[in-house]
């Protein structure tokens, strides 16, 4: 008996996995695409979320430069002429609206007072603010009326100062508020 096999002498076979290894490539080819896709995707959200929490902080950094620069026009006197009631300065007044409510930086020009101080901030439009001028107040630990250990304390002038500014876009904004007295 001869145990040499031959191809003439046997007809090949077809084989029993009928395309098996060529499914099993395509599917992990498949997966392995879907992975980078999902990777590259995570990756432009990450950049993306990123750049706004840098223009966010951007604009909190202007609104706070802008609120010391109006705290020190405040305390300079650059900024006392609340009769008016308008470009900026405003009285308080009960049953109306507060004027931080009523005015942002989509308000008429003249509404809100421009920043002007240095450095140059880096937003896409110039922050602004506005100033109330809030009813007197005892200072704390005072009274206004008089006690048995001496006069009455004098009240001080109290004032609200709002600041607007936006970021490297104009899609960013941030809006800081401070109370006042001097």
């Amino acid at each position: 008996m001869n145990t040499a096999f031959s191809f003439g002498q046997y007809p090949l076979r077809r084989s029993s996995q009928r395309g098996v290894v060529l499914f099993t490539a395509l599917i992990l080819l498949l997966i392995l695409t879907m992975v980078g896709v999902m990777l590259a995707r995570s990756e432009s959200v990450e950049e993306s979320i990123s750049e706004n929490y840098q223009d966010h902080q951007l604009a909190i950094q202007a609104a706070e430069a802008t609120l010391r620069y109006a705290e020190v026009g405040l305390y300079n006197g650059t900024y006392s002429n609340f009769a008016a009631n308008a470009g900026g300065l405003y009285t308080w007044q009960s049953g109306v609206q507060d004027a931080y409510q009523q005015f942002n930086l989509s308000s008429a020009p003249g509404s809100l007072i421009a920043y002007a101080g240095p450095p140059a901030l880096p937003v896409a439009a110039n922050p602004q603010f506005l100033i109330e001028s809030l009813p007197s107040a005892s200072v704390p630990g005072g009274s206004l009326t008089a006690t048995q250990y001496g006069a009455p304390t004098p009240p001080v002038s109290v004032y609200r100062i709002t600041a607007y500014s936006y970021g490297g876009d104009t899609n960013t904004t941030a809006t800081l508020q401070e109370v006042d007295w001097q």
